[in-house]
Order: structure tokens, then C-alpha cells, then sequence
């Protein structure tokens, strides 16, 4: 394992933020599609239970870090996820009054997590959580490397995933290096990301599609095309991704082997006008 010292360690910023999520006025604020909608409403839904059970597995290994950096990393990395949390909690408040149920979203997550966790030894909720926030670094890139997927979504969850990108690709070693310092293995790391490969989208559509049933929305055939081209095109969403997910299982893998300092740099101004 390439050690703390050595990666290409990220400055952490913990930053207050303030959006205008109440200026949101329609039902199907992104791309005009109720399926790209309810599909983003989901992820939204999805960060605060999920975001506190990073929080929760990383803080459970504490005590064994003696590295000041990676213990200064990990408050951080706490506050940043807190600050997460309370924003997708009052963006989902909204999307919640637009019609979309994104508190049973939160409410289903959360007792999918209790379930999993009571089968899971700490060590085994650390690796989950090493998995999927390479995953949402991955996705953060993609976000910040391919602004035209932002260009039909409302400015106020715009920049809430600008904010959210940028904070998610400072602290994407946190939990990776806290669970190699304190004797995790690759092998465990492998295997849980092996099931969470397949739980975490197959849980999001079917959720998504969950949202546009209790919604009583229909998407046209126009709207999943348009939701495919988004997703699986040759510049979609889970087609970019892939490269960077199967560097997750090389023996040598670091998080910051994907050097994102420049590209942060470069958004980080976009959001300036809105920290509290």
C-alpha cells in the first residue's frame, strides 16, 4: 500500500453551504424527465442515512490510528459528511413537497443499512464503506469532468452536486487509508465490493422505479431513451466509470492513485456564492 505520506494526499475544507432549494418549481427538475428525476431524487434520498454509516464505520477505528494526518483527516472527513447530510435533508424536504417521496427513500436505506450492518462485523461496515466511497468518487469525477449532464438540472441541486463532488473527491482516502492502517485486507476489500457492485444499482432503479409509482408518473418512450443515452451511452454515466471502478481491484490501488487536485481547483470558485 502506498503510504499517506507518499499518495497524493487531498486538502480537506469543510465548508457551511446555502441553497435555494425552495426556488425549485417544478416536478421534473432535471432534463425534463421523470426518470432522470426520480433517479437523482433516489441518490439524493440515498446520502443521509448512508453518509452517516461512513461516518460511524471510520469513527469505530479511530482509537487505532496513531497517523496525526489521517486522525486530522477523519474530523474532516466527519464534518464534510455531516454537512452532506443536512443539505440532501433539506433538499429532499423539497423534492418531498414536489411529490416525489424522498423521505421513504431515506426510511428504506436506513433499514437496509440496519439489516446489513447487524450481519456485519466493523470491520466488514469499514470495507462497505471503502467500497462505496470509491464509488462516489468515481461518480464525483464523472460529474466534474462532464458538466453538460448538468446543463437541464435546476441551478439549486446543480451546485448542491457541484458542492457535494468536490468534497466527496478531498476526503476519498480517508476511509480506504483508516482501514488499511489499522490491518484490513485487500482480499475482504475485493469481496465486499464484489456484492455492493450489484446491490447499489440494482437497489437504485428499483427505487427509482418505486418513486414513479407512488408518483403516478409515466415516463414516455422519448424520456427513457433520453434517461439511457444520460446512463449507458458512450459518454454516459456508468459507461465512464468503469475504467475507474476496476482500478479498485489492482493490488496496488490508492485512491489518490486518480489525481483530482487540478480539478477541484478549478470548480471549487462555482460555489463560492453559496457557503452560509
Amino acid at each position: 500500500m502506498a503510504s499517506i505520506a507518499e499518495s497524493a494526499h487531498q486538502n480537506i475544507e469543510v465548508r457551511k453551504m446555502d441553497f435555494a432549494f425552495d426556488a425549485i418549481d417544478k416536478m421534473d427538475w432535471y432534463r425534463n424527465n421523470p426518470f432522470m428525476t426520480a433517479f437523482m431524487t433516489v441518490l439524493s434520498g440515498t446520502f443521509p442515512p448512508g453518509e452517516q454509516m461512513f461516518i460511524e464505520s471510520v469513527r469505530a477505528f479511530k482509537d487505532k490510528v496513531t497517523d496525526p494526518q489521517l486522525l486530522q483527516d477523519i474530523q474532516d472527513f466527519t464534518r464534510q459528511e455531516a454537512h452532506h447530510t443536512n443539505q440532501h435533508k433539506l433538499a429532499n424536504l423539497k423534492l418531498q413537497s414536489l411529490g416525489w417521496n424522498a423521505l421513504a427513500i431515506e426510511k428504506r436505506v436506513e433499514r437496509a443499512i440496519g439489516f446489513l450492518n447487524n450481519k456485519r462485523s466493523a470491520r466488514e461496515r469499514l470495507a462497505a464503506t471503502v467500497c462505496l466511497e470509491h464509488i462516489t468518487a468515481i461518480v464525483a469525477e464523472y460529474v466534474l469532468t462532464h458538466p453538460e449532464q448538468l446543463a437541464d438540472m435546476h441551478p439549486a441541486v446543480k451546485n448542491l452536486l457541484i458542492w457535494h463532488a468536490i468534497e466527496e473527491i478531498e476526503h476519498k482516502a480517508v476511509a480506504f487509508d483508516v482501514y488499511m492502517s489499522t490491518g484490513g485486507s485487500r482480499k475482504l476489500l475485493k469481496r465486499i465490493m464484489r456484492s455492493v457492485s450489484i446491490l447499489f444499482p440494482m437497489l437504485s432503479f428499483a427505487r427509482t422505479f418505486y418513486l414513479l409509482f407512488n408518483a403516478r408518473r409515466m415516463p414516455s418512450w422519448a424520456h427513457m431513451k433520453d434517461a439511457y443515452a444520460a446512463l449507458f451511452s458512450e459518454t454516459g454515466l456508468f459507461t465512464c466509470i468503469k475504467g475507474p471502478f476496476k482500478d479498485f481491484y489492482r493490488e496496488d490501488f490508492h485512491p489518490n492513485d486518480h489525481d483530482n487536485r487540478t480539478l477541484v481547483e478549478k470548480w471549487k470558485t462555482e460555489i463560492e456564492a453559496y457557503k452560509a
